[in-house]
């Protein structure tokens, strides 16, 4: 089917004047010593002018800025002789007004049969937005800069060492800090040095942790000792976090080396000492243990209740003081790698059920046991039933009001999760990080520390021992689950 179209409206739309006179760019034709002989409205238009004002009484470099006018005389004129074209060169025209208007110059020469040029087309495109454009980008890449020069000016004033990796892990920054640390020259220093001084015991847990966060996008949170230009060996903690664009993706990290030596050095005196009384208190609180235990014979038959209360008092304050003494030998031996194991095949159920049974007898708590009867796995059963009982006392003395206290496990893939939730006030945000560290302490519900803030650190311990892991997850006001992991 034919579609008849008017030919007056075909001709309408394609008559080259109106195309010429209106087009979005403007047209100017000049003769070969720049004198303007035609020019369309849009330029017109753009400059204010009209044509009877400039056709044949201007030249075109009459309205060039100064700069123009060389460069159009020494580049644009021989360019257009030789070549016959050119394309794109970017110069100001002055307006009417004397403003200026950015533009691009894009022109053909024509030529007669023997090369001579007879008149040269112009055609003129307005780059006003472009060149805001441009300026736009410049200046925020002065302000990128600047705000680049402030950051590192901050960084240097820092005690601690600084640095920024790429996305994929290699150091681009470190601050004057982290170059006197390792006495590193100011540019060109590679990455390999810095790992070379890291102690040679600590170097490949670190390579394992920074490539394990680079590949699942995870902050890295690690302590290593680093050796120092003189060769000593001290403490840090590393920390990297990660900077993450609108798109969800890691463009970079952002890193720092914080000294804990002193830190490390007041635990090991205060392990030291602990260790040391410790084992001076067991000899004596083991006679003690004796004696109560041949009073708990003779109570019996001793008229006087008061003492039958005394004797049951003092057992269980004895036997308190024997736990905490365990707990500060535990330490020493985690300390000194002599935390042994002696594995068996164990069903899982009965491990968990046996200490919640013992604990059920002597609290009015309720303990839930979910789980898969006939899940086994390879455990110490006396450290395993440390664990779950420190965990659900810490539920019993952090969460009184939870009266029901749920163990579940599951089997996941290669590893069963063990897992304790209460009901009770859960814990705030910032403490998550600190609970499983050596002699951290939370506050009770009246307000006061209980305990040395061992019983977790020894429990992460025994399940690392498993080759296991150990997290909590907990938000204020809807209760806390403490889990770990091992392997199925």
């Amino acid at each position: 089917m034919s579609v008849q179209v008017d030919k007056d409206l075909l001709d309408g739309l394609i008559d080259s004047e109106i195309l010429y006179q209106e087009a979005p760019c403007g047209y100017v034709s000049l003769l070969p010593d720049g004198t303007i002989i035609k020019l369309n409205n849009t330029l017109l238009t753009w400059l204010s002018y009209t044509s009877k004002s400039l056709l044949y009484k201007k030249k075109f470099t009459d309205l060039l800025s100064k700069g123009g006018k060389i460069h159009f005389e020494m580049f644009f004129k021989p360019m257009i002789g030789v070549k016959g074209h050119v394309k794109e060169l970017s110069y100001e025209i002055l307006k009417k007004d004397g403003s200026i208007l950015p533009v691009l110059l894009s022109a053909k020469a024509m030529k007669d049969v023997s090369g001579t040029v007879l008149a040269i087309n112009i055609a003129v495109y307005d780059i006003t937005d472009r060149k805001s454009y441009e300026a736009e980008l410049l200046k925020a890449k002065k302000i990128a800069e600047e705000e680049k020069r402030t950051f590192q000016f901050l960084a240097d004033l820092i005690p601690e060492m600084i640095w920024t990796a790429t996305a994929n892990g290699n150091i681009d920054y470190v601050n004057q800090r982290f170059i006197q640390y390792f006495n590193l020259p100011e540019k060109g220093f590679k990455p390999s040095s810095v790992l070379s001084r890291i102690f040679t015991e600590d170097r490949k847990k670190f390579i394992e942790a920074w490539r394990k966060s680079i590949r699942i996008g995870s902050d890295l949170h690690i302590e290593i000792r680093l050796d120092n230009y003189l060769g000593n060996s001290e403490w840090h903690l590393i920390k990297a976090v990660r900077y993450v664009n609108e798109d969800g993706v890691i463009t970079k990290w952002f890193g720092s080396c914080i000294s804990t030596e002193e830190h490390v050095l007041a635990l090991k005196a205060k392990d030291d000492f602990i260790s040391i009384a410790s084992h001076e208190l067991k000899t004596p609180i083991t006679s003690l243990k004796g004696t109560l235990q041949l009073m708990e014979k003779m109570k019996s038959s001793h008229p006087d209740p008061m003492m039958h209360k005394l004797v049951d008092r003092a057992n269980r304050n004895v036997n308190k003081t024997i736990s905490l003494i365990d707990d500060l030998l535990n330490v020493g031996r985690i300390n000194e790698g002599q935390l042994y194991l002696n594995k068996k095949r164990s069903i899982i159920f009965e491990v968990i059920n046996d200490c919640c049974n013992h604990i059920k007898n002597e609290t009015d708590f309720d303990i839930l046991v979910k789980g898969d009867p006939s899940i086994e796995a390879d455990v110490d059963e006396g450290r395993i039933e440390q664990v779950i009982i420190n965990l659900i006392n810490n539920a019993i003395k952090y969460a009184p009001e939870s009266v029901i206290i749920e163990v579940s496990y599951e089997k996941t893939g290669q590893e069963i999760k063990v897992s304790v939730t209460d009901q009770g006030p859960g814990i705030p945000l910032e403490k998550l990080p600190h609970l499983f560290e050596r002699y951290y302490q939370v506050e009770s519900n009246n307000g006061g520390k209980t305990g040395l803030g061992l019983g977790l650190y020894i429990c992460a311990e025994i399940i690392k021992k498993h080759n296991g892991e150990m997290g909590v997850e907990s938000e204020p006001g809807k209760g806390s689950t403490f889990w770990f992991t091992l392997p199925a």
